[in-house]
């Protein structure tokens, strides 16, 4: 349990994670912002970004919008329409934010390809500013794309004709929503790509240009009741992962401590010696008090069936019908008489009992040497 606290309070290790310092993570980015005095304050999910003052002076992260639905997203561009910007990072071509935040936005997935330049008029890049990894390709698809800025296109001069399209696309902020700039280069923007090409440059006129930021990692709690995750795994949040491990290797630990296999037989003298012959009579005592007939003729058939075989240089498995004929060759009795009395009707009486057993004993006397 000690263990499982512990590690629980490592870092969460959420893709672009404020404190996450995995390839995936978002720490160094984060702490760049910091240094240059930015206020950044992660904020675990659009609930809790609810639940806090949002104005000028501020730019909100969104690191993806998987957990949301339309009501969702329409409650938090209300929330926030006073911030300064909306940053919202598109990890996959999966997951378009634009049902989610009401844009016209079509994505689609990028295979990538050489650097890309900004090719674009906007104070978020800079000429020579080059883009080397990027994850999806974003299009305005609406009647106002004409107002929409989209930077890293896919070739130079592809938005001459009026098409919208590529890497980064900011929409002017409207009456109900701040300034919102869609990314489809989050892995840029991670800890592993962040210091390549013009990343990190990037990165810090996308989300420093006020003096606050509120990182927000979305939370399967953020969604609505017909959104929510399937399954319990993706329901709990990453930081619940190691105190999940460690009590699954509790549990495997007791279950090969407690079924660790038993030792040799251990042997103990009876308190008494019973001989065979007492234990056969007072067998023969219950099978005749409670006139079960059945099984002392079972058993004395059994008897003279093991005792036979060796005699006649038969393995002891031998059937019924093999070791009958063996016994009749060695006899000269019928050999269907000799199977009737090894394998042959139950007695209904005692004279009958009686009569078998002392066939059965003719029949061993009979094969002495």
């Amino acid at each position: 349990a000690v263990v499982a606290t512990l590690l629980s309070g490592a870092p969460s290790g959420e893709p672009l994670g404020a404190d996450n310092p995995g390839r995936d993570g978002g720490r160094a980015l984060a702490r760049v912002l910091a240094d240059e005095g930015v206020d950044v304050v992660p904020v675990a999910g659009t609930a809790e970004l609810l639940d806090r003052p949002v104005g000028p002076g501020t730019t909100v992260l969104l690191t993806g919008t998987a957990y949301l639905d339309a009501q969702a997203g329409a409650d938090l561009v209300e929330h926030v329409s006073g911030a300064d910007r909306l940053v919202v990072v598109v990890p996959d071509a999966s997951s378009s934010p634009g049902p989610v935040l009401g844009l016209d936005v079509g994505t689609a997935a990028s295979g990538g390809g050489p650097p890309r330049e900004p090719d674009c008029d906007d104070p978020l890049t800079r000429p020579g500013d080059l883009l080397l990894r990027w994850d999806v390709e974003l299009e305005a698809t609406g009647p106002d794309r004409s107002t929409v800025t989209a930077c890293y296109p896919p070739t130079r001069g592809h938005g001459a004709g009026g098409a919208r399209e590529g890497a980064v696309l900011s929409f002017p902020a409207a009456a109900d929503r701040p300034q919102t700039v869609l990314v489809g280069l989050g892995s840029a923007l991670s800890n592993a790509h962040v210091t390549e090409g013009a990343h990190a440059a990037l990165g810090l006129r996308l989300l420093g240009a006020s003096p606050e930021l509120l990182w927000v990692v979305p939370r399967p709690g953020d969604a609505a009741a017909e959104t929510a995750p399937t399954t319990l795994w993706e329901a709990l949040p990453r930081s619940t992962t190691p105190a999940v491990v460690v009590l699954g290797a509790a549990v495997l630990a007791l279950a090969l401590w407690r079924g660790r296999r038993l030792g040799p037989v251990v042997t103990e003298p009876l308190p008494a010696v019973v001989h065979a012959s007492e234990t056969t009579r007072n067998r023969g005592r219950l099978y005749r008090q409670a006139r079960d007939r059945r099984h002392a003729l079972a058993a004395l058939r059994a008897g003279t069936r093991r005792r036979l075989a060796p005699r006649l240089g038969l393995p002891a498995t031998t059937d019924a019908q093999t070791l009958a004929r063996a016994a009749a060759d060695a006899t000269g009795l019928p050999a269907d008489q000799v199977l009737r009395l090894l394998d042959g009707p139950v007695a209904d009486d005692d004279a009958t009992l009686v009569t078998t057993a002392r066939e059965l004993r003719s029949l061993e006397e009979g094969l002495h040497p």
